[in-house]
């Protein structure tokens, strides 16, 4: 008899979010040419895109749209200072941008950058970072 997990990988947990989209195929462009995305399985119902150490799982599913979509049902990730000043230079002013790029607390060992854009379908993605990622996220930051 072979052992239970004999083959196969460990894998640390990765967060999953499932969305709707109206377009599979200009999602899958929207999150790779502006956001970096991987992609992994596709098929003709979804597309996992692999996005900031998630798995955002892209469904072709254009009934389940919400449009407009409202300001706190959003997702997004927290990512380095340098990444969200170079994120936030290049979708400066561009037609993505909901809420521009802003600083908050500044001076204060909570300081954040954010913005949030949108994806072709509506969906509400913020992208953050934190001076000092360790005085808000503690060991996550680590």
């Amino acid at each position: 008899m072979r052992a239970h997990n004999e083959g196969r990988t460990s894998v640390p947990p990765i967060f999953h979010l499932s969305i709707p989209v109206r377009d599979l195929s200009e999602a899958v462009d929207f999150y790779q040419s502006h956001l970096g995305a991987e992609i992994g399985r596709r098929t003709d119902d979804f597309v996992d895109a692999l996005l900031f150490g998630a798995q955002v799982t892209l469904q072709n599913d254009p009934a389940s749209v919400t449009a407009p979509m409202p300001r706190t049902r959003h997702f997004g990730a927290t990512v380095s200072w340098d990444a969200w000043e170079s994120i936030s230079a290049r979708l400066r002013g561009g037609p993505l941008i909901v809420e521009p790029p802003t600083l908050s607390y500044v001076g204060e060992p909570t300081e954040q950058g954010k913005l949030m854009i949108k994806d072709p379908s509506g969906n509400l993605i913020e992208i953050k970072a934190y001076r000092q990622p360790d005085k808000v996220l503690g060991s996550l930051a680590h």
